[in-house]
Formats: C-alpha cells, sequence, structure tokens
C-alpha cells in the first residue's frame, strides 16, 4: 500500500445523500456472503438498494422515504437491507439495475429474486414491505434452498459463422438506423454519448456524423464552457437537458473521440475542446497529493437558489483511470504535450501499484486505504490496454510483460468454454452465483487481446481475441448502439 500522502482520505462505508436526512439509521449491510447468511438464520427476505453516487433520485430517496420512521422499523425488523453503489459494484448492478437508479430487489433469504422497483414514496414503500412480509410468513416454502443454484445452461458450440464481414455490417446497418442526422448522436429520446459508436463509425471513415456529433455537443448544454466537462447524458434528443454528473470515464473517452477526430478533420474547435478537457480532468478531477483521478462530479442545487454546489466522489476507479489514461497517451501523440505522456504512465504506474494483487488480481477501487471487489474483466482489460500503450509510447518491457500477464489472468480466470469470457472471476451470492457473458466487454477484451498480438509479436492473444467474439449470442438488436464495440473489435480482428 501507498503511504498515506499518495492518496485521498478513506471513504465511509456506506454514503448518502449529502442533504438532510437519517438514511443511516437502517441498518444497512454490505453486500456479501454474511448478509445472506444472516437473512438465512434469520429467515429474512433481502432488500438490495442500489443507488449511484451523483444519482438525484437516489439523493432524494435518503431525504424523503428512507428517512421514513415505519421505513426504518420495517426494514430493520424484517428484512437484510443491503446498500449498493452501481459504480462500487458494476457486477451487482449489471444484474440488478433495471431502467436505471435507484433499484430496489428483493431476494429471498437464498437469493432467489422476488420482485424489482425504482424509487417509491414513503407510503408505497411501506405498503410493498407489509405485503411482502405477510407474503413470506405465509409461504414457508420461500425459505427452501433453492436446488441447483449454480446449475450451467446447456452448452453450445460457439457460433463461428457470426465472425464475418456480413456481422460487421450488421452493426453498421442498426447504427445507421439510430443515428440521428439532425442533432447527432444515436438513439433518443435521452441520448447518451455512446462514444464506441463514434469510434467505430470513425474507424469505417464515416466522418461525417462523427463530425456532425461532436459539433454539436460543444454547442449544445451538454457541455459545460465555465471549466469545459460534459454532462452525463440529456433527457432530450437536443442534447439540452442535461443531467449535471460529469463522469471520470466519459470525460476520457470523448477526449479520445475528439482527438483521432482532430487529426482527420484538423478542426480548432476540437482542438480546444481536447484542450479544455484535459485542462478539466487535471484541475477538477485531480485528488489532490495523489496520482489519480476522482471518479466523477456531481453538483447539488441550493434549496432556496439557482446556484450549485460541486460535489466530488473521491474513490479512484480502476477501469476510468485507466481510460483516462488512455486518453492522456493519445493527447501526447496527436497534441504532442508530454506532460500528458507522462501523467498517462504516472497513472498506469499507480494502477498496477495499488490496485494490482499477486493473489487476487486487479481491484476495482481504491478508498485511500484499502483496495476493493477484485476479479472484474473490466478492470483487467481496461489496465491491461493501458499498459500496452505505455509500452507503445516508451518500449519499457515491463510493461508489456504485466500487460501479458493480465492477458493470462483473463484466459485462467474468466474463461468460458462456451465462448467468451466471464465478466467475473470468483462467484458470490444470489445473481453473483451465475457469471455473465457480456458483450461489450468482450469486444473490450477483443481489442486488448488483439493489441497485445500486434505489440508482443505473438499469435496466442489473436486466438484469445477470438475466443472472445465468440461470447456473441447471435442478437445484436437488444443492444442497440452498444453493439459497435462488437462491430469495431470484429472489424479489427477479421483485417488482422
Amino acid at each position: 500500500m501507498p503511504p498515506e500522502s499518495e492518496v485521498s482520505d478513506g471513504v465511509s462505508q456506506f454514503r448518502f445523500s449529502p442533504g438532510s436526512n437519517t438514511a443511516h439509521l437502517v441498518r444497512w449491510r454490505e453486500w456479501g456472503a454474511p448478509a445472506f447468511e444472516e437473512a438465512v438464520r434469520a429467515n429474512k427476505p433481502v432488500a438490495v438498494f442500489i443507488t449511484a453516487f451523483w444519482c438525484a433520485v437516489c439523493q432524494r430517496l435518503d431525504e424523503t422515504t428512507l428517512s421514513t420512521e415505519e421505513v426504518q422499523l420495517l426494514l430493520n425488523a424484517y428484512f437484510v437491507p443491503i446498500r449498493v453503489e452501481e459504480s462500487r459494484r458494476p457486477d451487482v448492478d449489471l444484474r440488478y439495475a433495471q431502467q436505471g437508479w435507484p433499484t430496489i430487489a428483493f431476494l429471498t433469504p437464498h437469493g432467489e429474486p422476488i420482485l424489482s422497483v425504482n424509487a417509491l414514496e414513503p407510503d408505497q414503500l411501506i405498503s410493498l414491505l407489509v405485503r411482502l412480509v405477510d407474503a413470506h410468513q405465509q409461504d414457508g416454502a420461500e425459505c427452501a434452498e433453492p436446488a441447483s443454484p449454480e446449475t450451467p445452461d446447456a452448452p453450445r458450440q460457439p457460433r463461428m459463422r457470426a465472425l464475418s464481414p456480413s456481422t460487421v455490417d450488421d452493426v453498421l446497418q442498426l447504427l445507421d438506423g439510430l443515428a440521428d442526422p439532425r442533432d447527432g448522436g444515436f438513439g433518443g429520446p435521452h441520448k447518451y454519448f455512446h462514444v464506441d459508436a463514434l469510434a467505430f463509425y470513425l474507424h469505417k471513415g464515416r466522418l461525417r456524423h462523427v463530425d456532425l456529433t461532436l459539433r454539436t455537443l460543444i454547442d449544445r448544454a451538454i457541455y459545460d464552457p465555465s471549466d469545459g466537462g460534459f454532462f452525463r447524458y440529456s433527457s432530450k434528443s437536443d442534447w439540452n437537458e442535461p443531467h449535471r454528473e460529469k463522469l471520470l470515464i466519459d470525460q476520457a473517452n470523448l477526449l479520445q473521440v475528439y482527438l483521432d477526430t482532430l487529426q482527420l478533420t484538423y478542426n480548432v474547435d476540437f482542438e480546444s475542446t481536447a484542450e479544455r478537457l484535459i485542462a478539466y480532468l487535471e484541475h477538477t478531477l485531480r485528488l489532490p497529493n495523489s496520482p489519480f483521478l476522482a471518479g466523477c462530479q456531481d453538483f447539488l442545487r441550493h434549496p432556496q437558489s439557482e446556484g450549485w454546489t460541486p460535489l466530488i466522489d473521491p474513490l479512484v476507479y480502476c477501469d476510468a483511470n485507466a481510460h483516462a489514461a488512455l486518453a492522456y497517451f493519445r493527447a501526447w501523440r496527436v497534441l504532442g504535450r508530454e506532460d500528458c505522456r507522462e501523467r498517462a504512465l504516472e497513472v498506469v504506474d499507480a494502477l498496477w501499484r495499488i490496485l494490482r494483487d499477486e493473489t487476487d488480481g486487479v481491484h476495482h477501487y481504491f478508498d485511500g486505504a484499502t483496495a476493493h471487489v477484485p476479479g472484474l474483466l473490466v478492470d483487467s482489460v481496461a489496465l491491461g490496454s493501458a499498459l500496452l500503450e505505455a509500452y507503445a509510447s516508451i518500449g519499457d518491457e515491463n510493461y508489456l510483460e504485466h500487460a501479458s500477464l493480465l492477458a493470462s489472468d483473463i484466459r485462467r480466470v474468466h474463461f468460458n468454454p462456451d465462448g467468451g469470457f466471464y465478466d467475473i472471476g470468483r462467484r458470490g451470492p444470489a445473481a453473483l452465483r451465475r457469471p455473465l457473458t457480456e458483450l461489450t466487454q468482450n469486444a473490450a477484451a477483443a481489442m486488448f487481446f488483439l493489441r497485445l498480438s500486434e505489440l508482443g509479436k505473438d499469435a496466442r492473444p489473436r486466438d484469445a481475441a477470438e475466443w472472445a467474439l465468440l461470447g456473441y449470442g447471435g442478437r445484436l438488436d437488444v443492444y442497440g448502439a452498444y453493439a459497435a464495440s462488437f462491430g469495431h473489435a470484429l472489424d479489427l480482428y477479421l483485417a488482422a
């Protein structure tokens, strides 16, 4: 562990709305085996509250519903309440979150799903809690242990025929149907950046729509001209109704797309935007006395005015910081900024030193004192990709060796015998009994393996890239614009 001067102060186990509330009076448990063991011993259903640090609706739930005495009494007496932040536990969030945050998932003592809801007013949640308690007490079978909680799906043959140019064309056709010719971007009415789709369009030479999107973004309310950062998404398709949180991973990925497009268009506005994004990362999200960048910046509205107070999430997330390092390397190449390469190397070195452990592998986040949640595919892939760019930038073989070690860990720990790589390297309670083969994570893994094969002159990573792509289940429409990363990775694989 690093000396305290290198990191921010530790963060408490549970975080609540910064506004006035008593949500802490619920006797919250962390997600993990002890909470579910307690639920079985006490024969109580489990209530999993999934929140987000920056989520205004989550903050309101703390200030109203979860600060209601009757809600607190019911949860404490008849349930095992678990509180989870989506950014700390993306594995749990992937399995339970529905239509945004907060999500409240009710489970049997053994972790089987009962039902899920989003934010509820106090009277609504009280009524639901009472009904669930009555149903649980009347149904003795509810507490029976499931017969085969880890029974795998029937084996399937990996779909080799899907790894063809026609699938790449299918992804492009899907994106073309989602592309907004007036305001840029993809889909709606809620508008997200879909940076992977923009990157794929650039890769395929479809510069016009990318150029339209990037020019539109900096002209609309989704962009904050006061400090250069982008808000997370817009509730309207014209980008003019932003939700005010700014996530590190969004700034990093947008920076890469602006830089890549700048190389093709030489648009002075894109260069200015890239420079301002770098300044935002360094001046606003850079943690004090630390090489790392904070997870996000949120804004709280003053109750009696139209003003906003900024709030920083000081946790260090491995994947987001690795993406920031990749963006800094790109800034060095495109803008010639040596300071950005030095910052990128600083971040990569610290991630390897602090968040990677020889026994447990890469951890997901660091709270200033301890690294938490090892074994997520997304972190190993992101850190591995940043290590490869570090090697490409200065030629230090140590970076290539570290990336190769992570590649070996992925093949060993995350391997799915039916094709692809699992999102988790270790199983847990409830829905974590079954690992998932997630399309976008496997697309990123395929790109990592292809880059490793290119830089390391070794054919084995290309085989691993093929295996990652074989996790594709044969349907694109369910992914919408998120299918772009798979199309991009597949096109790179076919060209390798």
